[in-house]
């Protein structure tokens, strides 16, 4: 049996995984032959430096560039967390041929041959591989400061990919616990699954993984004094911020508020704050340098993402890039999530007005929006690479986590656990210091505080891949209508619809042989249009 899992790795033709993580020396002995993994876990006992390239190809998968559909629209994680921007309700953009996800914007996409279930599918089994790969031979009774190190960076990534999976595949955890996910892979069954497939673990199975995970991962860096060398990698605050993501989804709330604070007194510890008014103030977001990142993909100058010139997350989504955003593919904000903003709320400038302006930008910036015809709500949030206009080396960094997220989690959660004016508190001081002094919240119910957290969160973290999500834990459907949306993407479909979850795609339906048919969810219609009413 190849499943996808398998099949992905075979048919993209990758090199072995030390080749993949630079390091083919270590595949083959002097005399010819295959190095055993026994032998490998030998020499990363010895030599634990030498895992870190093992480590650097686990990142690396996170912006490889068509490696599952050889389309524009296919350059790593980011093109999952475009496309599921897309499938919202937040992320407005126009259906023509220059939107290379358009088929997500129509939800057209939720069949088991269409493109984006299968990226995010091998996207993140993929780089479980990679990560099951390491854990194989970096031994957990190693207790060198180096391999706990390097164990705790493909723990947390195997746990990120494994909750991306659960919430794309399958409905939220509350509600779902029993229902059918996806299968696990670790490094103790992965040869069987290779060889027999494996059937769809539970969801609750599968949280249990994520969490068994995190935990560990948790430890090992604790025993450890090793520090990563940039943002790309894993620390203890990107750990704390994992689970407590994670917990939101569980609705464990007390352990969602703890681990939230936990992570914001870690990444303070690493220097890492909230963006202040001012930082925020101009299109910025482009680098994980930025003081309020924990986590993000490193792009560099040289990656075939950026040499490709257009098939990148900034193409797509910087206005101020070089890409399919100057022939009319930007992505705009809802309306209505628009017309929400304070005008004194800093965010309020992240986007252009009515009358395609905004007080965040300068005389050029306003000039070149003006000359590629950039439309009212258009997003003016991400700044180009080096903040050059119209630059086509499109090197962004881009985000996977930030510590304000942690500070809307924390709201929440101490909300949602019983302790509604202690959340409200959380999410007046934040809103107040960082975003709009005159914020002001009346909410008392735990409801409705989450209500208050949810728009903040819409705003917060517009752009970042993180909505669809929130639709789904919170049990909201896709309400497009008349937020901006052209008509044949004028959907309002109800919250739990089939639609909302991509399915498992059909390569690994036809590979993997532990699966019966009537194992996977039920194949959903492209809903109905509603008409537009303001024209």
């Amino acid at each position: 049996m190849k499943s996808l899992y398998q099949w992905s790795r075979l048919s993209l033709g990758l090199l072995p995984f030390f080749a993949l993580a630079g390091c083919t020396d270590l595949d083959t002995a002097p005399q010819g032959d295959t190095v055993t993994e026994a032998q490998k876990a030998e020499l990363y006992r010895r030599v634990p430096e030498r895992a870190s390239a093992a480590v650097n190809g686990v990142m690396s998968i996170f912006s490889r560039l068509e490696a599952t559909s050889k389309g524009h629209l296919d350059f790593g994680y980011g093109s999952v967390l475009l496309g599921f921007d897309c499938r919202g309700t937040d992320v407005v953009c126009f259906t023509h041929g220059y939107n290379k996800f358009s088929s997500e914007t129509l939800l057209d996409d939720n069949n088991v041959t269409a493109r984006f279930p299968r990226m995010v599918w091998s996207n993140c089994y993929d780089q479980i591989r990679a990560c099951n790969a390491l854990l194989a031979v970096v031994k957990s009774d190693d207790t060198n400061p180096i391999t706990r190190y390097n164990r705790a960076q493909a723990q947390a990534v195997r746990a990120f990919d494994y909750f991306t999976l659960a919430q794309s595949f399958q409905f939220t955890y509350k509600g779902h616990e029993q229902a059918n996910c996806v299968p696990v892979i670790t490094e103790d069954n992965q040869a069987e699954s290779e060889q027999k497939g494996l059937p769809l673990s539970s969801v609750e199975a599968v949280y249990q993984r994520i969490n068994t995970d995190l935990d560990s991962a948790l430890v090992n860096l604790q025993s450890t004094d090793t520090e990563r060398s940039d943002r790309r990698f894993v620390s203890l605050a990107v750990v704390y911020g994992l689970r407590a993501r994670v917990a939101l989804v569980q609705q464990r709330w007390a352990d969602a508020a703890e681990a939230a604070d936990q992570a914001i007194t870690a990444a303070a510890a690493e220097g890492i704050t909230p963006a202040s008014r001012e930082a925020v103030s101009h299109p910025t977001f482009t680098s994980m340098s930025e003081n309020d990142w924990m986590w993000g993909i490193k792009i560099e100058e040289t990656d075939p993402v950026v040499t490709s010139g257009v098939v990148n997350w900034a193409s797509h989504m910087c206005t101020f890039a070089y890409g399919y955003v100057m022939v009319g593919a930007t992505k705009g904000i809802n309306t209505k999530l628009y017309a929400s903003i304070p005008s004194t709320d800093v965010r309020k400038g992240w986007f252009l007005d009515a009358k395609g302006e905004s007080p965040n930008l300068n005389r050029a910036q306003r000039g070149y929006l003006a000359e590629i015809g950039a439309t009212p709500f258009t997003n003016v949030k991400f700044d180009s690479y080096k903040s050059e206009l119209g630059q086509s080396t499109n090197a962004q960094d881009i985000l996977l986590m930030r510590v304000e997220e942690m500070y809307l989690i924390k709201a929440e959660a101490l909300a949602m656990s019983g302790q509604p004016a202690a959340g409200a508190q959380v999410l007046t001081d934040f809103v107040k210091t960082y975003r709009d002094p005159a914020f002001t919240l009346t909410a008392g119910t735990a409801e409705a505080v989450q209500d208050a957290v949810w728009m903040q969160r819409r705003v917060e973290l517009w752009g970042e891949g993180l909505s669809y999500f929130d639709l789904l834990r919170l049990g909201k459907g896709i309400d497009r209508r008349d937020v901006g949306f052209e008509q044949s993407a004028n959907y309002n479909v109800p919250a739990n619809s089939q639609v909302m979850i991509i399915p498992i795609p059909q390569k690994e339906r036809e590979a993997n042989k532990a699966v019966k048919t009537k194992d996977y969810n039920p194949l959903a219609e492209k809903p109905q249009t509603v008409p537009l009413t303001q024209k």
